[in-house]
């Protein structure tokens, strides 16, 4: 049977905490141990900690110094000594099945490296809200789909669908990612994490809420709602400088090319054809925002790299995946005149 550790990071989180640890202690099957590191509490956290150590086999660390999230995380992990290693926010609910279920899968998906679950969402007071984490990041049925056929790392890309308080992982996955890199916005540990078992295509998904994930003003991290920005007109596109054009495609090919960098930094050229194809799939998104970002002026001269991008199926397969299917034509047409 294998060992679960729970990596749980403390912040002035005594309003909630309570609840959380009483969660963990209803489990069906309990964890071996609960590491909690404390980053320079000054409420009531440790004293609610002790009440739990006579159910719980807690370790229980205060910072010296503040360390924020993600690298707080990083050293609750690193005192992790089970098998499995699941995290926890202070302020969530543990569904009774929750450690019982990830131990089954781990049992029966050997080759798996770490699986995330769905989470209900709840208000302050515990109310559930009507809906859960994935619709809120659009973890549709398509998506589910495609991530179940061996797809996980392209639906990644489009905006990482994993909360941390609903990852777990085999130990052995950190001897590829750690220490943690220095992350760049909007890239915190869950999301390393995640992206590291994507390479090996070996993160699975679990289709049941196994926690109720609370939304409230005072959490360090959470769901908010995407900030559509205003749709523009033709007109108004193609009177648009093309410096505020090109600025969104920058960004990602920024952001796709540190990615890439870091992944390499971690895993190099050792890993097997799985991580190099997945590298590649990587290096095809950077293409695509490189070609976009740096079109010719003349608007002949774009023709030909246009229309590869189309032919090639880029503009489809990186479209939005709510978008219509007049989306990429939308995209050419745009790069071509704007």
């Amino acid at each position: 049977m294998k060992t679960i550790s729970i990596a749980l990071c403390t912040y002035n989180g005594a309003k909630f905490l309570r609840e959380q640890l009483q969660s963990i202690a209803n489990q069906k099957l309990l964890p071996n141990e609960i590491i909690i590191t404390d980053d320079c509490s000054t409420d009531d956290t440790e004293s609610i900690v002790n009440e739990f150590k006579s159910l719980l086999n807690i370790t229980f660390i205060r910072n010296a110094t503040p360390l924020k999230v993600s690298k707080n995380f990083e050293k609750a992990i690193s005192l992790c000594t089970s098998d499995i290693i699941t995290l926890c926010d202070q302020d969530d609910l543990w569904h009774p099945e929750k450690l019982s279920i990830i131990h089954n899968y781990f049992q029966t998906n050997l080759s798996k490296l770490a699986v995330f679950s769905n989470a209900k969402l709840i208000d302050e007071k515990g109310k559930d809200l009507g809906q859960t984490f994935w619709q809120k990041v659009r973890l549709n049925a398509p998506q589910i789909e495609a991530w179940q056929q061996g797809e996980a790392l392209e639906v990644n890309l489009h905006g990482n669908r994993v909360a941390g308080c609903m990852l777990a992982f085999k130990k052995e996955l950190l001897t590829f990612c750690q220490p943690f890199p220095a992350f760049k916005p909007p890239m915190i540990h869950d999301g390393w994490l995640t992206l590291i078992a994507c390479m090996f295509n070996g993160i699975g998904l679990i289709d049941k809420p196994l926690i109720s994930y609370r939304q409230h003003e005072a959490q360090q991290v959470g769901t908010r709602a995407v900030q559509q920005g205003k749709v523009l007109s033709l007109k108004e596109r193609l009177a648009r400088p093309r410096a505020e054009k090109l600025a969104p495609f920058i960004q990602k090919r920024d952001e796709y090319s540190y990615l890439r960098t870091i992944i390499k930094q971690y895993l190099g050229q050792k890993n097997g054809l799985i991580v190099s194809n997945n590298l590649k799939k990587i290096d095809s998104v950077i293409d695509f925002y490189e070609t976009r970002a740096t079109l010719p002026i003349f608007h002949l001269l774009r023709i030909l790299p246009v229309m590869k991008l189309l032919i090639t199926g880029a503009y489809h397969r990186y479209k939005d995946q709510e978008a219509s299917w007049k989306a990429p034509y939308i995209a050419a047409f745009g790069d071509l005149f704007e």
